[in-house]
């Protein structure tokens, strides 16, 4: 009787064994497919011709001149969450410089027209169709997919597309700011940057999720 009682123990004892890595493998599959997902999403990203770099503006989300300002009434700041607004400035001063206009922007003055003017929702996202009204003689371009065609003829016209993309090529979403090529594909303005140089969109697997520009009508 002792030994069947022992040898009931020792089976009861593999089973939590048996369900432990059994769940494992759920979860290994589960985080294997999530991350396929995210790659086959994405449009991989190369350049159809070659654009020069442009003289960058750079803007920083953790400038401590706007990083702890909100995005409207939302909860998040320009530290946190304001990689697009550091773009969108960032692209429309460039252009106004390269096309003699008499604008220019800070990423913080950008935001406070956007609280202002209502651009933001109340979490804090990017209502489009706002923006023109708010920075009057501008055009936004909201575009339905992801199109190395439209991209490309964006640059040739002095055009920096905001594109989405995300952190590693597989993390958080962000916007960077395409600014032209080099011999590794497309160059951009990445706000979340340690240091104001040119990032190779390559950091982020080269895979654009979706494409934006905001510009001056002629």
């Amino acid at each position: 009787m002792k030994r069947k009682i022992f040898l009931e123990k020792q089976v009861n004892k593999k089973k939590p064994v048996l369900l432990t890595g059994g769940l494992c493998l759920c979860i290994f599959l589960a985080l294997l497919f999530s991350w396929r997902n995210r790659r086959q999403n994405g449009v991989l990203l190369v350049p159809l011709q070659d654009r020069e770099i442009a003289d960058m503006v750079y803007f920083m989300q953790k400038d401590s001149r706007w990083g702890e300002a909100h995005l409207g009434e939302a909860r998040d700041t320009m530290a946190s969450s304001g990689c697009l607004v550091c773009c969108l400035a960032a692209g429309l001063d460039m252009q106004a410089r390269d096309k003699n206009l008499d604008f220019y922007m800070t990423a913080g003055q950008l935001n406070e027209v956007f609280s202002r003017e209502d651009v933001y929702t109340e979490s804090g996202a990017v209502i489009w169709n706002k923006i023109q009204e708010a920075v009057p003689g501008t055009i936004c371009y909201v575009a339905d997919t992801v199109n190395k065609n439209e991209i490309d003829q964006l640059l040739a016209d002095g055009i920096f597309p905001v594109v989405k993309v995300r952190m590693g090529g597989v993390g958080a979403w962000h916007w960077v700011l395409l600014t032209g090529t080099d011999e590794n594909g497309y160059v951009c303005m990445d706000p979340m940057g340690e240091a104001e140089v040119p990032v190779s969109l390559s950091e982020f697997q080269d895979r654009v999720y979706s494409v934006r520009a905001v510009y001056f009508a002629e």
